[in-house]
């Protein structure tokens, strides 16, 4: 497996930039017009790290840095081999100790944010096969880890829209280790360079769609497109795995988009008796963007028998309003509809896992709407939970890997945050599934501890607990 050590560039980084600058405090060194190559080289290092590592917010204040300082100290450069012209770090000490502590400044979020986990300091090796499938969208490469078993539950992991198995790669472990097969995928299109550079647009689009998609119908169109292809990738998967009366009890996670679409077609007719060996769904951070509908355009009544001014006036005021961003309202279909709320097909139930930002009721549920509206008036056994000090991200690797995001997107207000949020995940899944396996007289996996404040509420399984 990888190691996720971003200390180390970080550091030769830091080391690069910093040399320059204590050029002219040290006598030594004041000849020394290599040094001021240094910062190009830095720049480099810190560009390389976001395809290396992905996305890192932390690191942006260094990039900007290196570049400003890269161009201060080649500019001089270039200018003196044409003509006497000495470099502002040998004559402007004051300068050099003013950019000296910008690149500190610069320094502490991206070492107080680096990856806190080395994935081979977490025990003995996880094994983990591959599996090609290739369609004419692109190549899905399935990750199985462990061995398909009778005795071992098989969880199918959907990966979030951002950051792909990558990001789920240590609770993928960790469920492992507490005796599942567990089958995630991710997907390549075959160009890297075009999944690169258009990837901040991407995770600009996500984070909008995660903010107004709830509000706005123009949002809320790119989040139910994302939920339908989500939902298009999930049967591409379960068309190809091999369901038969002897395959051990499997659960479906998905996050974000695909947690909705899971949702959805657990609480379609037809559903649990083709995949009969899927005893639960689980949904993590999913909207239910099907669940909301466009509002229609309110148009003001034009006077016919009025004056020419009012009647002017109406219609510019009717244009206008038309020009207004068009808004949504909970008001779709939810999961579990009413047609199979009679029907004698077994009911698959369903678990929503929330950032604790949904309870806070001052303003944080808004979001969260379709997901309370399915545990108040769903048909289909549902539960909802929350960890209060869990953040929108903090079900996948990012409090370890990633912890910037955590930070960035914090769980209730005054919560406090888990110790091992990665564990608690995994354990979560772990209990739902024990929970499930013991109603349905299956050999139940041990329940495991949840560090964080754990909140839970369910309808349609008596006595349930997480």
């Amino acid at each position: 497996m990888e190691i996720v050590e971003t200390w180390v560039p970080e550091l030769v980084a830091v080391v690069f930039l910093v040399l320059p600058l204590l050029r002219p405090f040290i006598k030594r060194l004041w000849h020394l017009d290599g040094l001021l190559w240094l910062p190009l080289i830095a720049l480099a290092i810190l560009i390389g790290i976001f395809p290396a590592y992905g996305f890192r917010p932390e690191c942006l204040p260094m990039l900007i840095m290196a570049l400003i300082l890269s161009i201060a100290n080649v500019v001089p450069f270039a200018l003196g081999a044409s003509r006497s012209y000495d470099s502002f770090h040998d004559r402007r000490p004051f300068r050099a100790a003013g950019a000296l502590i910008l690149v500190v400044a610069a320094a502490v979020p991206m070492f107080a944010f680096s990856s806190r986990v080395n994935v081979m300091a977490k025990g003995e090796p996880v094994p983990v096969e591959e599996v090609k499938i290739s369609h004419s969208t692109g190549d899905y490469f399935l990750r199985i880890y462990g061995e398909v078993q009778a005795n071992r539950p098989v969880i199918l992991l959907i990966p979030p829209e951002i950051g792909s198995s990558t990001s789920i790669n240590l609770v993928c472990a960790e469920l492992y280790k507490n005796n599942y097969t567990v089958v995630t995928y991710f997907f390549r299109d075959g160009d890297p360079v075009r999944r690169f550079l258009s990837f901040p647009a991407k995770l600009f689009r996500h984070w909008r769609i995660l903010r107004m998609a709830t509000v706005f119908a123009s949002v809320h169109e790119q989040g139910k497109l994302l939920e339908d292809e989500r939902r298009a990738e999930v049967e591409l998967l379960l068309s190809v795995l091999p369901w038969n009366d002897n395959l051990p009890p499997m659960f479906l996670v998905g996050y974000g988009a695909a947690g909705s679409a899971l949702a959805y077609l657990a609480g379609e007719n037809g559903f649990a008796s083709r995949y009969n060996a899927v005893q639960g769904v689980v949904a993590i951070e999913s909207r239910l963007w099907s669940s909301y509908l466009p509002e229609p355009r309110v148009a003001g009544v034009i006077p016919v028998a009025d004056t020419k001014l009012r009647i002017y006036w109406a219609i510019i005021s009717n244009y206008l309003n038309s020009m207004k961003p068009q808004r949504v309202s909970r008001s779709g279909p939810l999961p579990s509809d009413a047609s199979n709320a009679e029907s004698s097909e077994r009911k698959i139930p369903v678990l929503y896992l929330t950032s604790g930002r949904a309870l806070d009721a001052s303003k944080g549920q808004r979001p969260y709407q379709a997901v309370f509206d399915t545990l108040r008036s769903g048909s289909g056994p549902v539960v909802f939970a929350a960890i209060d000090g869990a953040g929108p991200l903090d079900f996948q690797d990012y409090p370890l890997t990633h912890p910037a995001y955590s930070f960035l997107f914090p769980g209730l207000k005054g919560a406090q945050k888990s110790d091992n949020p990665v564990e608690d995940t995994a354990n979560i899944l772990n209990n739902f599934a024990s929970a499930l396996l013991e109603q349905a007289d299956y050999k139940q996996p041990p329940r495991l501890p949840v560090n964080g404040l754990l909140y839970v509420e369910s309808k349609g399984l008596p006595g349930f607990r997480l």
